[in-house]
């Protein structure tokens, strides 16, 4: 299954790379949110779809993720179109038409001792609102469609999930004993005023074992988010994605 998580309209900021145009007026371009993953010698990387399906890529020389030493894995909208070639051990090839990369970062936990500092939590106070969400257990990615406000496009903006395990969390009086995994959503927009709205998406790296919270599908039904939104005038919302039943 593929999602299409409203990627039509990002098809314009893609960067296309270099397949024959005559190539792709024959076959079907599919779009979808996947993990690339670093490989070998030769195979220098691989991509893994959200329901586990894995692919070569048969013109992978047109194009080298930005790996680095922390990721080794990362995410991307991509473009392409299927080929009937086989690869050992994969589940079909593909060729990448266009690539979008979509930020990414780990899931971590806090305690009331990440609230203090210069760079602590009670920096982020911003508002965001949280549009849509789905989850990858292959790879165990939350992606978020994330709405904040801004007025300039130059400043930075950043948006943190974290896992409260201390004892003081701001939000405390929200959490319920129901069997979801509890997250926080916070937003750093440095001053910048709201005048207009945006539309992002980030991908959370969910590892049980860092975290310590065990098997995400044997122990929770789902994921709850709560954060301030924008649209309610800084209302603490609670935001829920229920896993999918097997």
């Amino acid at each position: 299954m593929k999602h299409l998580l409203k990627i039509a309209l990002m098809m314009i900021a893609a960067i296309t790379i270099g397949t024959s145009c005559n190539e792709n007026r024959t076959k079907t371009t599919y779009s979808t949110f996947l993990t690339v993953v670093e490989g070998s010698w030769d195979i220098p990387y691989y991509l893994v779809f959200d329901d586990g399906t894995t692919a070569t890529v048969e013109n992978h020389k047109d194009w080298t993720p930005s790996f680095t030493e922390e990721w080794k894995e990362l995410r991307y909208i991509i473009y392409y179109t299927e080929t009937d070639l086989q690869e050992p051990g994969y589940d079909k090839v593909v060729n990448i038409v266009a690539y979008q990369p979509v930020a990414i970062n780990k899931l971590v936990n806090v305690t009331d001792a990440d609230f203090t500092g210069d760079n602590g939590l009670q920096k982020f106070t911003a508002k965001l609102d949280i549009g849509e969400a789905f989850f990858s257990p292959a790879r165990n990615y939350l992606t978020l469609a994330v709405l904040i406000p801004y007025s300039d496009p130059g400043i930075k903006h950043t948006v943190k999930l974290v896992r409260h395990i201390g004892e003081n969390s701001p939000y405390k009086d929200y959490y319920m004993h129901d069997d979801y995994l509890w997250l926080e959503a916070y937003h750093n927009a440095n001053d910048d005023d709201r005048v207009l709205q945006a539309s992002t998406h980030l991908c959370i790296k969910i590892d049980e074992e860092e975290l310590g919270i065990g098997n995400l599908h044997t122990f929770y039904k789902g994921i709850k988010i709560i954060y301030p939104s924008y649209q309610n005038n800084g209302e603490v919302k609670v935001f829920t994605h229920e896993f999918a039943q097997h």
